[in-house]
């Protein structure tokens, strides 16, 4: 073998090192946990962390979590689930609600930094404005890539979902790293504010499989979305239709995205 010959093939080994420290495979769940209770308002936060823990998730994005409610036995739900799963967290409230907080918070098998609680527009019935949170943190990885993780509980209604999406894609692009949003939307695919979400962030279901209510679901309103221009390839995808505990349905997304 030729000395140009041995540079050439060290040449393209070194560039396929390269290349696949760029990419990461990651895999995330978005949990609306309906303050810790089943559709009948019976606890069941502890095994909600068992499905999670099970679940082998990176992160995760909760949606509807009390801290400290009077309806959920006073139990800083963040925390417990942080006990249980052994998971890194961060909670931003939507507004103080019975006796404590009512928000939304994230899981992370990573350290969390840079813990953010946007606020997004919410219309209220009398024409007057209010706002709600989108929750974000820093994800570092044992390698020192970064990863962001947001979550999100969009609005009733359309107007205000369309101004929300708007907001969201403005506070999650000054991130200068891949970003996932996991949420519950309250909107069903291809309606416009989703279609506004998705010039930005791509859904990882294609099949638009149902996630609500629990028992017999009719409509699809939980996301996992990753940023367009960092995901690389969808590798799975799952609404875990055996676990009611809430009343939505947890889901699992795992993908390979790029640095």
């Amino acid at each position: 073998m030729t000395l140009h010959q041995i540079l050439i093939i060290g040449f393209f080994l070194i560039s396929s090192m390269v290349e696949a420290s760029e990419s990461l495979t990651l895999r995330v769940m978005s949990f609306n946990i309906h303050h810790g209770a089943d559709k009948l308002e019976r606890d069941r936060l502890d095994e909600m962390a068992y499905v999670i823990k099970e679940s082998g998730v990176d992160l995760v994005g909760l949606q509807e979590v009390d801290i400290g409610c009077n309806r959920s036995g006073k139990v800083d739900q963040i925390k417990r689930l942080a006990e249980l799963t052994g998971m890194h967290t961060a909670f931003a409230e939507h507004f103080a609600y019975d006796g404590g907080l009512y928000g939304q918070g994230l899981l992370s098998r990573y350290p969390l930094t840079n813990i953010k609680n946007d606020r997004i527009t919410l219309i209220k019935k009398d024409g007057t404005t209010d706002t709600r949170a989108l929750v974000s943190a820093v994800a570092t990885l044992p390698d020192g890539k970064k990863v962001t993780m947001a979550s999100v509980h969009m609005a009733l209604d359309q107007p205000s979902r369309m101004i929300q999406a708007r907001e969201i894609i403005n506070f999650l692009s000054e991130a200068e790293m891949p970003v996932v949003l996991a949420g519950d939307m309250n909107a069903e695919p291809r309606t416009e504010e989703l279609r506004l979400l998705e010039t930005k962030f791509t859904d990882l279901d294609a099949e638009n499989r149902l996630t609500f209510p629990v028992d017999i679901p009719v409509k699809k309103i939980d996301y996992i979305y990753v940023g367009t221009n960092r995901l690389e390839k969808i590798l799975s995808y799952q609404v875990l239709t055996e676990q009611k505990q809430s009343d939505h349905l947890p889901i699992v997304g795992e993908f390979n995205i790029s640095f």
